[in-house]
């Protein structure tokens, strides 16, 4: 019985950090996307500045 609760607590740690890593990599994503459109409009407004 103890062996089972180990095996359950392992695989729920296991499913924690997963899940963990994929929202940290989801917060990533969606931060590294904000920073390319701020970019993209920067230098289309300085572009049309430009001209």
């Amino acid at each position: 019985m103890k062996q089972e609760f180990i095996k359950q607590t392992d695989v729920e740690e296991y499913i924690s950090k997963n899940y963990e890593d994929i929202e940290r990599e989801k917060e990533q994503k969606f931060v590294d996307l904000m920073i390319e459109i701020i970019v993209s409009l920067t230098l289309k407004e300085l572009y049309e500045e430009g001209d």
